[in-house]
């Protein structure tokens, strides 16, 4: 806008220069056609015919300067109106730029939002439940003890552990019956499954079944006989890696 207002201030400086120039060379003329007057003699018709002459230039030049001056406003008007249209052309192209960065912002916002999103997606998809059941079908009294990856071992003694959501959900003193862990969002690595036989009632032995349940399926835990009170032998260990995926060791 600075640029476009010198440009202005040059063109009406050029235009007063330019008026001023004509009407220099107004005052020539009439400096020069002056002396012709007193060589005249006493002819009327002369006097007339020079001053009609002279009369009629001064008309052309005072039409041409005026066609000028006519001329000049013309292109000054027309750069004022250049100078508005690009001053309005600036603004609505800076409303506009505005306008979209404010768009910008909020797509950047719902972008880094879906991105958080997404990364709770994929977290929740790598963790998985762990269920472990045994069961039981004499008079006995079996328990069942989970060892997880951080040592902690949940048996009906140490149900739950600090930290944890993993516990040993149900207890059976008296069979026949069924001893439950569950672990909502089992952490990764090497778990270890067994069962003691706490209590032998029946007196003989007494077999033992279980399953595995986890996010994408279940599997059977390997069936187990123990005999005599304290009787502790591993069933099985299995093992989560990091995309919840569950496997037997």
């Amino acid at each position: 806008m600075r640029k476009r207002s010198k440009e202005l201030n040059i063109f009406s400086m050029s235009a007063l220069d330019l008026f001023a120039s004509a009407m220099g060379a107004f005052i020539l003329i009439t400096l020069v056609l002056f002396p012709f007057f007193p060589n005249t003699g006493d002819s009327p018709e002369r006097i007339r015919d020079v001053r009609a002459d002279l009369e009629q230039q001064m008309q052309q030049m005072a039409e041409a300067q005026a066609q000028a001056m006519a001329a000049m406003q013309a292109q000054l008007a027309e750069a004022e109106a250049q100078a508005q249209s690009a001053q309005s052309a600036s603004s609505s192209l800076q409303e506009s730029l505005s306008q979209c960065q404010v768009s910008l912002d909020q797509a950047t916002q719902q972008l880094n939002a879906t991105s958080e999103n997404l990364q709770s997606c994929r977290a929740a998809l790598q963790q998985t439940f762990v269920l472990v059941v045994i069961s039981w079908s004499s008079d006995d009294d079996v328990d069942l003890h989970v060892t997880d990856p951080a040592g902690s071992e949940y048996y009906f003694q140490a149900r739950t552990f600090p930290g944890s959501d993993a516990a040993l959900e149900e207890d059976t003193v008296n069979g026949p019956g069924n001893e439950i862990w569950l672990s909502p969002s089992a952490m990764p690595g090497r778990y270890e499954i067994d069962a003691n036989l706490y209590s032998n009632s029946s007196g003989g032995s007494v077999s033992v079944r279980g399953s595995l349940l986890f996010q994408n399926g279940r599997m059977p835990l390997p069936n187990l006989t123990l005999s005599g009170d304290g009787d502790r032998r591993l069933i099985t260990a299995f093992t989560v890696d990091n995309e919840g995926n569950v496997s037997f060791n």
